[in-house]
């Protein structure tokens, strides 16, 4: 994915992150990792304990996650297994997509905007099944700047960025259609400091960074006291997407339920037992939001009852949650369109292919 156009490329970065997965295909990665299974990883060699099936365990891998901590919890888990067969074995990792990339899992969830990128580097076909999460990263400033936009930082500023590549693509593809700015790590307008999301909120508040790129949860408590604001009117990437490309798609993914091509057409039937236990979730965070909040509170980086309360109203504004898992065809052509605006604004080569999305129908459950 190396950029043609004239006004900067990703030619670095992409080289960054290919020396990266060059090292975790080799095994490397899993080393680093360390990946620890969750409770939920079951004895017997893949076999279902109940059931009357015989389907082979499913190697997830994805980010910490409070619905799916909610879903152990409520037994919705070990119903599937049960009564359905479908046995999990899941690898809790923030970086999932190197995770994936070493061939250490069958499912993993990723970003729409990471597809083509893990696929060129890898190898890899892959088919996105389902969806699950919005992409929530947006700049914070302090509330006393009088910044509205990218655009009204001073450039050579420095700005906290969780990855050189990840959300920071979809920031530098705003930067430059908004504003004709080059936004990337190592080069370009600003001095972008890669740092971890809580820490970085922190660093803005003190002054050492101009602005940072967050997940909402990572900062609740400073914009819950008004020290720290969102910029562009508190908006998150897809309402900017959509005013960009005058789309109304709800989309633009921070975590997408993907698999390898390979496992997925020989593995339909655990695919859709999978959707239809991750659909269960969502209805569960629909009718149980402010409860998971309060059982899960290091998934949201609040203590006090104020942030409990700041976060669940945050949610009811700027829920990142889908509304069900499933794809159908005018929501895959949506998704699909991000990577022609990656391709005009310079982030993805002319001729790479599309990455493969397939709607998935639920299964009829007994």
């Amino acid at each position: 994915m190396r950029n043609r156009s004239s006004r900067g490329g990703t030619g670095s970065t992409a080289l960054g992150r290919r020396d990266f997965l060059r090292s975790a295909a080799i095994g490397g990665a899993a080393v680093a990792l360390a990946p620890s299974l969750s409770s939920c990883m079951l004895s017997g060699q893949g076999q279902s304990s109940g059931g009357g099936g015989s389907l082979a365990p499913v190697r997830f891998s994805f980010a910490p996650d409070p619905v799916w901590d909610y879903m152990l919890q409520q037994g919705v888990q070990e119903k599937f297994e049960k009564e359905h067969g479908l046995v999990i074995e899941t690898s809790s990792t923030w970086d999932e997509f190197a995770y994936f990339a070493g061939g250490h899992g069958d499912i993993v969830s990723t970003a729409s905007y990471e597809l083509p990128l893990l696929e060129e580097e890898t190898g890899i076909k892959t088919v996105t099944f389902g969806k699950y999460n919005l992409l929530r990263i947006t700049p914070i400033v302090k509330t006393d700047k009088p910044y509205q936009t990218l655009a009204d930082i001073p450039k050579g500023s420095r700005i906290g960025v969780p990855s050189a590549v990840s959300s920071t693509l979809v920031w530098g593809m705003f930067a430059r259609e908004l504003h004709d700015l080059d936004f990337q790590v190592g080069s370009g307008d600003y001095e972008l400091v890669v740092e971890d999301h809580f820490v970085m909120a922190e660093h803005v508040d003190r002054g050492d960074i101009e602005a940072a790129l967050v997940i909402p949860e990572a900062a609740i408590s400073l914009l819950r006291q008004d020290r720290l604001r969102v910029l562009y009117d508190n908006k998150l990437p897809y309402q900017i997407y959509g005013e960009v490309r005058g789309s109304e798609h709800r989309g633009v993914m921070g975590n997408m339920f993907t698999a390898t091509e390979e496992w997925f057409e020989n593995n339909r039937e655990q695919a859709a037992l999978f959707l239809a236990m991750w659909e269960e979730g969502i209805k569960l965070w629909e009718s149980d939001r402010t409860q998971i909040i309060r059982d899960f509170p290091q998934h949201f980086a609040v203590e006090e009852e104020a942030d409990i309360q700041a976060m669940d109203d945050y949610l009811s504004e700027h829920d990142w949650f889908v509304d069900t898992v499933y794809l159908d065809q005018d929501w895959i052509e949506g998704e699909t369109s991000l990577y022609d605006f990656m391709k005009d604004s310079g982030f993805m080569e002319e001729d790479a292919p599309v990455p493969r999305y397939e709607a998935v129908d639920p299964p009829e459950l007994g």
